[in-house]
């Protein structure tokens, strides 16, 4: 993903759940537009550790092109995809034993 002209990774690791709760003092949930962009600003410093791009600044770029969040959504719907169907293949997989 590239913003401002810098390119960033994306993966949804635990460490971008850890830097969300650190900085929000919750547990982890997406239930707010503003939760839904903090966590993509999490995601970005869990995987770009020498990124110096402030929330701020994430979302001035995302004000000026709404493609950036656009990706970030479609990247968080594909991982959510995935965990949903590794917990029911282990849910099924329980139930076998």
């Amino acid at each position: 993903m590239t913003i401002k002209g810098q390119d960033y990774k994306l993966k949804y690791t635990l460490r971008a759940l850890f830097i969300y709760e650190q900085i929000t003092g919750k547990a982890f949930e997406l239930k707010t537009i503003t939760d839904e962009y903090l966590f993509f600003y999490c995601v970005l410093m869990a995987n770009n550790p020498d990124s110096s791009l402030t929330f701020e600044e994430l979302i001035e770029a995302i004000d000026e092109d709404m493609g950036i969040m656009v990706e970030f959504q479609n990247f968080l719907k594909k991982e959510l995809e995935k965990q949903q169907l590794f917990i029911t293949n282990n849910t099924d997989a329980k139930k076998k034993s």
